[in-house]
């Protein structure tokens, strides 16, 4: 502390710069507007990274599904570093090895690159593949009332949107990101099968050149542990989704939407991660939100080993209070830690 001019704070280098607010970051819900999905104006400074369109269903015999495609800009970087390639990726279980293991089937799906995006009747966006573009087509349409995406030959789901779309913000001097989400419960047909799950569509702001992952991307200066987004519907209905992030210093997200409209973002947040005994994938995540224990329970066959050896492994389970004892009807819990990070806040 400052006792008498000229003498400097003690704990100065802890402290952080002008613009970066100690990691914090903000995070709340949101109307959906599909203006906005259809607009390139830049958002608080940031411009549109990519869209991604991800989530894990369940088939009739109980196998994982999990299905992800990243929609970038025409002049952004497409498949660089740890950023997503611009094709349709789906990794199941239920394949002759163990874990969640790449699909043959989406080769020869349209390219993202090839994606377009239209207004389509009042507050909705379409995306297509062009008439004339190469592979088998792919369409969908977005909206608060109304979901269907098809990937001719490989899916064809319907559904709902289930919780208010929802919104987090990390701000810093160089590096920042806006992170908008919408969750839509959805079933039909996926490589064959009936199907039901979650999809989430998604898209990462940042600064001109940023890329999530790769370039600009503040989840590096925050140290981040883990990214978990999730989904639950109860036998009564009522669906509940989250986003849990967390990190070092003051980093940390924990909001959470229910199907009654009700939203709260976590004031105070810890995370302890427990590690397999390879150190590489976690056997459970333990969380303390504003004083409520809540845990993520890996699924015995979540292991994303399709994906390969990555910094930030991925992996499936459920989340859910410690407390709360009820086995919801369909459920999704996607996310990733990263152990060279460690397992705890310092």
């Amino acid at each position: 502390m400052v006792t008498h001019a000229g003498q400097a704070f003690s704990n100065a280098a802890e402290l952080s710069p002008t613009g970066s607010f100690n990691c914090g970051a903000l995070a709340s819900g949101r109307k959906f507007d599909a203006a906005e999905l259809l607009s390139d104006e830049p958002m608080l400074g940031l411009e549109r990274e990519a869209g991604y369109m991800w989530g894990t269903l369940r088939d009739e015999d109980g196998d994982l599904y999990s299905v992800m495609r990243r929609i970038a800009p025409p002049a952004a970087a497409q498949g660089t570093g740890l950023s997503l390639p611009s094709k349709l990726i789906i990794v199941s279980t239920g394949t002759a090895e163990e874990q969640l293991q790449l699909r043959r089937e989406p080769r020869g799906a349209a390219d993202s690159t090839d994606i377009q995006r239209h207004p389509h009747n009042g507050n909705a966006v379409r995306f297509a593949s062009g008439a004339d573009a190469p592979g088998r087509s792919m369409e969908m349409v977005l909206s608060d009332d109304e979901f269907s995406y098809v990937e001719d030959g490989v899916l064809d789901v319907n559904g709902r949107l289930v919780v208010p779309p929802l919104q987090w913000y990390l701000p810093g001097p160089q590096s920042s990101l806006l992170y908008i989400s919408h969750t839509w419960l959805v079933d039909g047909e996926l490589l064959g099968k009936q199907a039901r799950g979650f999809l989430f569509w998604e898209e990462a702001w940042m600064p001109p050149g940023g890329q999530l992952y790769v370039k600009k991307d503040p989840l590096h200066d925050a140290e981040y542990l883990t990214w978990y987004s999730w989904a639950n519907l109860f036998s009564d209905g009522q669906c509940e989704v989250g986003h849990f992030l967390f990190g070092q210093r003051d980093f940390h997200v924990g909001v959470v939407a229910d199907s009654s409209g009700n939203i709260t973002s976590a004031r105070t947040m810890d995370a302890v991660i427990t590690r397999a005994d390879d150190g590489y994938w976690h056997d459970g995540i333990n969380y303390t939100i504003d004083g409520v224990d809540w845990v993520c329970e890996p699924d015995p066959q979540g292991r994303m080993q399709g994906l390969g050896r990555m910094p930030n492994p991925q992996q499936e389970g459920r989340m859910h209070r410690v407390d709360d004892t009820r086995v919801p009807d369909v459920w999704m819990a996607w996310g990733e830690t990263v152990p060279a990070a460690g397992d705890r806040r310092r």
